[in-house]
C-alpha cells in the first residue's frame, strides 16, 4: 500500500473515522423510520466538537475498476486538532504537524518531506468523522452493523463537478454518532473501504507524536 505525499494530505490517508474541516451545507430527503440525514450529520459535527484528539485502528480495502485486483491492509490513525495526523501501516508512516508532511516508506527506506496543504477538492482525515466536510447531497440508504455498532448508512454525493470523489458512504453509529465505516468511490471508479476496529477519544496525545523521527540511514527527499 502506498500513500502519495503530494501537496496535500494524501487522499487515501483520510481515515475511516476523522473529525472536521468545514461546515456542512447538505441537502437530501428524509430517510426511513425518521432518520433525517441533515440531523444525523449535525449530530456528527457535535460529536466532533467534543474531540481534542483520537487514536483509531482501522482496516483498509481497495478495489480497482475493471479488475479483480484488491489490496488490503490495516493501520492506526492518530489525530489532534488542528491538522495534526499520524498514519501508521505495516509498510508506511505518514505524519504531519500541520505545517510539514513526512512520508516514510519502509520498502524504499526513504523519507519524503513536503509542506502541508489542504486543497479544496482533497480529503483530510478530519473530514471523515465530520461527515465529509463539503457541499453534498445526502440521503439515508440503509442500516447495517459496522465496527460492532448499529449504524445508519448515509450516501453523500458532491455537488462540485471538480470533486475527486464520486460518492462517499458513511456508516454512522446510531448511539454515539461516530463514523464506524466509510466507502469512498473516486472519479476513476476506485473504491476504498475503511472500517474502524477500535477508537479511543481524547487519550491526550503529545505533540511529539506528530513529528517524524527520521530512521537512521534513510534517504531524505525534501520537496519543500
Amino acid at each position: 500500500m502506498s500513500y502519495s505525499t503530494i501537496r496535500s494530505v494524501p487522499v487515501r490517508a483520510l481515515v475511516r473515522a476523522g473529525a472536521l474541516a468545514a461546515a456542512l451545507v447538505l441537502g437530501g430527503a428524509r430517510g426511513a423510520e425518521g432518520d433525517d440525514p441533515q440531523d444525523i450529520l449535525r449530530d456528527v459535527r457535535k460529536t466532533y466538537d467534543g474531540i481534542r484528539d483520537a487514536e483509531i485502528r482501522f482496516t483498509e480495502r481497495t478495489r480497482f475498476p475493471q479488475s479483480t485486483l484488491e489490496q488490503r491492509s490495516a493501520g492506526t490513525l492518530y489525530l489532534k486538532k488542528e491538522h495534526k495526523y499520524r498514519i501508521e501501516t505495516d509498510d508506511q508512516t505518514v505524519v504531519t504537524d500541520g505545517e510539514t508532511v513526512w512520508s516514510y516508506s519502509q520498502a524504499n527506506h526513504q523519507v519524503l518531506i513536503d509542506r502541508f496543504r489542504i486543497a479544496d477538492n482533497a480529503f483530510a482525515p478530519e473530514k471523515i468523522l465530520a461527515g465529509g466536510g463539503g457541499d453534498y447531497t445526502a440521503t439515508v440508504v440503509g442500516k447495517e452493523k459496522a465496527g460492532g455498532a448499529e449504524c445508519v448508512i448515509l450516501k453523500l454525493v458532491p455537488r462540485a463537478e471538480s470533486s475527486l470523489v464520486r460518492t462517499l458512504h458513511l456508516w454512522v453509529d446510531r448511539g454515539d454518532r461516530l463514523v464506524r465505516k466509510a466507502v469512498i468511490t473516486d472519479v476513476n471508479g476506485k473504491e476504498t473501504t475503511y472500517t474502524v476496529t477500535d477508537i479511543r477519544i481524547n487519550p491526550g496525545l503529545s505533540d511529539s507524536r506528530f513529528v517524524l523521527e527520521i530512521p537512521a540511514g534513510a534517504e531524505v527527499v525534501d520537496m519543500r
